[in-house]
């Protein structure tokens, strides 16, 4: 297997406590082929859970596929900002759960989506195959759970913002540049190197197999095609939102300089360095981050 994706497996272990360094920019797409499809949501399950907020699941249609959600909702009166979550490769809901929990707690609503064939788990809880995702199917169920989601009865429809790891953190910008009703962006190690990676793996497309194996998922040719000729960093200047990016420093699947090479085309935006850290964050870290991102979003994006 290529170099690059053989040292995406290794690496997605690797987890550390650090401290962080801080730097900012401070002057404030890609294509999708799919059709917008029909949407519906529905709860299946309302959980109480300690007194601070109330788990819900959801079923939503996207690409005619049926996605599961899960959101944690405050127990609070009136509406309450909300973050919608998308995971990295091959990752579900429970992907960075201490990050929404201290969320939940702190007075915010996340809603997590899993992406159709986005989970490599033995039981999804989304449909679609695992051959049949790409980044770009990733960013039509994405617009579909911000619809959803911005209008629930919960939700503060000034104050949604959206967040990211990883392969969900392109998504993340990806979608973001096409909206304008978003209120800022929280990005985990986005990984914004996967197209220039895949044409250093795969430097013509007919040496890409129909299907291989990636992080133990079944990944098909979709998957390389959709973003070969992709420059993710083209368009990051028409973001009109605030960026907020944490990344480890010893990161060696996405490397800390994609992410310092994407504060160069950001207007507005913030990159906090954490120190001792690799491409995953420990529950420590991901509790302590979701304090930092809440002060953020009741006092102001920094």
């Amino acid at each position: 297997m290529k170099k690059v994706l053989m040292g995406m497996s290794v690496a997605l272990l690797l987890a550390a406590c650090g401290t962080t360094t801080n730097s900012s920019n401070s002057s404030n797409g890609a294509n999708t082929t799919a059709q917008t499809p029909q949407t519906t949501q529905q709860v299946h399950v309302e959980v109480k859970t300690d007194g601070t907020y109330t788990v819900k699941e959801y079923d939503f249609e996207s690409n005619g596929k049926n996605l599961y959600a899960r959101a944690f909702v405050p127990d609070a009166s009136g509406r309450v900002p909300l973050v919608i979550f998308s995971q990295g490769l091959g990752a579900n809901v429970e992907h960075e759960e201490e990050v929404q929990k201290a969320l939940a707690k702190a007075g915010i609503a996340v809603f997590s989506l899993e992406f159709a064939g986005g989970s490599s788990s033995s039981a999804p809880m989304s449909e679609g195959l695992t051959t049949e995702m790409s980044v770009l199917t990733e960013v039509q169920n994405l617009k579909d759970a911000i619809r959803i989601a911005s209008g629930m009865e919960y939700t503060d429809p000034q104050k949604i913002y959206l967040m990211g790891s990883s392969q969900g953190g392109l998504v993340t910008a990806l979608t973001a540049e096409e909206l304008t009703n978003i209120a800022g962006l929280f990005l985990f190690y986005p990984a914004f190197s996967l197209p220039d990676d895949i044409r250093s793996s795969f430097p013509k497309l007919d040496e890409v197999p129909e299907t291989f194996n990636l992080l133990g998922t079944k990944i098909g040719k979709k998957y390389i095609t959709d973003i070969y000729d992709m420059d993710a960093y083209a368009n990051l200047d028409k973001l009109g939102m605030p960026v907020h990016i944490y990344h480890g420093k010893d990161d060696n699947i996405v490397p800390l300089t994609a992410s310092q090479k994407a504060m160069k085309r950001l207007k507005d935006a913030r990159l906090t360095t954490l120190e001792g850290t690799g491409h995953a964050l420990t529950p420590e870290q991901q509790a302590q981050i979701g304090v930092e991102i809440a002060d953020e979003i009741f006092n102001g994006m920094k």
